[in-house]
């Protein structure tokens, strides 16, 4: 049972982390990626004051939790742990301290996801939206049931709590929610 569940969280991480931010043709656009049509008015030639969202991507969070739907409407949910990410002038930084472990949760069944490396990647904010890029990662990651335990590419996590592809942002309150098309991450301020 327990081999059956860490085979099934590797495959919710994989999937989710094979899904791509961008679109295929057949898809139906995400209220993030609202595209311009001959009724919007023209852009105006006075700058508007920043949005609050972009705002927010300055300074360190830590990430509170994710939750993520892969292949087939597979769900799983990761809180705690000790994996905070620092945005600075279009470009971030997400790092584990190997310490303390991400609890996932799929189907009512429950792991551990310690990760213990970097990653990094840039952004680009347009209002309420950004355009995440994922960059370099280094380090590892350890996903365990009980006493069993397998390696996870720090890529693949990477791929899961790193920001990547088009999103919407929201903050307030010393929070930010990043939502991407299968994964939304929440932070808090560090």
């Amino acid at each position: 049972m327990r081999q059956l569940l860490l085979v099934a969280l590797a495959t919710l991480m994989l999937s989710v982390a094979g899904c791509s931010a961008s679109q295929s043709a057949g898809d139906t656009p995400s209220p993030t990626q609202r595209e311009t049509t001959a009724s919007d008015p023209p852009p105006t030639a006075t700058p508007s004051p920043a949005a609050p969202a972009a705002n927010c991507l300055d300074g360190r969070y830590r990430l509170v939790r994710f939750v993520g739907v892969g292949d087939k409407g597979t769900f799983g949910t990761g809180e705690g742990g000790d994996v905070a990410v620092t945005f600075n002038d279009g470009a971030y930084l997400l790092r584990g301290a190997g310490k303390d472990p991400i609890k996932l949760t799929l189907a009512g069944q429950a792991a551990d996801l310690l990760v213990d490396g970097s990653i990094s990647g840039d952004y680009r904010v347009a209002g309420t939206n950004a355009t995440f890029t994922l960059g370099e990662g280094s380090g590892s990651a350890t996903l365990s049931v009980g006493s069993s335990e397998e390696s996870v590419s720090i890529a693949q996590v990477g791929n899961v709590l790193a920001p990547d592809g088009e999103a919407g942002l929201s903050c307030g309150d010393d929070a930010l929610i990043v939502t991407l098309q299968d994964v939304r991450l929440e932070f808090g301020k560090v």
